[in-house]
């Protein structure tokens, strides 16, 4: 299943092994597979972002987008490149840099429908079905928040706690840090930060 950790962590190998590039077929598979896990590897960071809460009023406006689930407002939001519009403003403030958006290439929005799954960490593309008119359905990741450990002081800096939580802050905050343009494409210490590749 596309999506998965496995197949992420395979696909991620394949495009830095340099051996498995041969041809001319194989440099456009290996772009297309490196533009499926970047837009999923952005996916995955949004949805830490949320969790991370700093910036609480830009967490839940993108909150929104995910538990409406509706797909003529996720693609506003992962489709948006027009600097003067609200999704892209939010997108801003999670990536830092335009060079970052937009996420998804404006060709692909009449073959894509979004929907989201609240019971898996875990995206999927399926093919299109009879009825489907050969759109395909990108299943986004969005369970509820899991505990979140607060393990960063006033200064930034990571003290330890005591206890059990499924993510620690810092956590969050090192897969944000990430550039979403290159490996890894998904955080490989916690399986708790939702993997998802379009």
């Amino acid at each position: 299943m596309i999506g998965s950790r496995k197949w992420i962590s395979q696909a991620q190998n394949t495009l830095t092994d340099d051996n498995n590039v041969r041809g001319a077929s194989d440099n456009i598979n290996a772009l297309y597979f490196k533009k499926l896990l970047t837009q999923g590897k952005k996916i995955s960071q949004i949805i830490s972002y949320i969790w991370f809460n700093e910036d609480r009023e830009t967490a839940q406006q993108l909150d929104g987008y995910f538990k409406r689930g509706d797909d003529e407002e996720l693609k506003k939001l992962l489709f948006a490149k027009d600097s003067q519009t609200e999704e892209y403003k939010l997108l801003l403030k999670v990536f830092q840099q335009e060079e970052y958006l937009p996420i998804f290439d404006e060709d692909d929005q009449k073959f894509i429908k979004f929907r989201v799954a609240t019971n898996t960490f875990e995206g999927s593309i399926s093919d299109p079905g009879p009825s489907d008119d050969g759109i395909l359905s990108i299943t986004i990741p969005y369970p509820p928040c899991p505990a979140i450990s607060d393990d960063i002081d006033d200064s930034g800096s990571t003290v330890s706690f005591p206890g059990f939580a499924a993510i620690k802050k810092s956590e969050l905050k090192e897969w944000l840090n990430e550039n979403p343009n290159e490996d890894p494409y998904f955080y490989e210490n916690n399986p708790y930060i939702p993997a998802t590749s379009s």
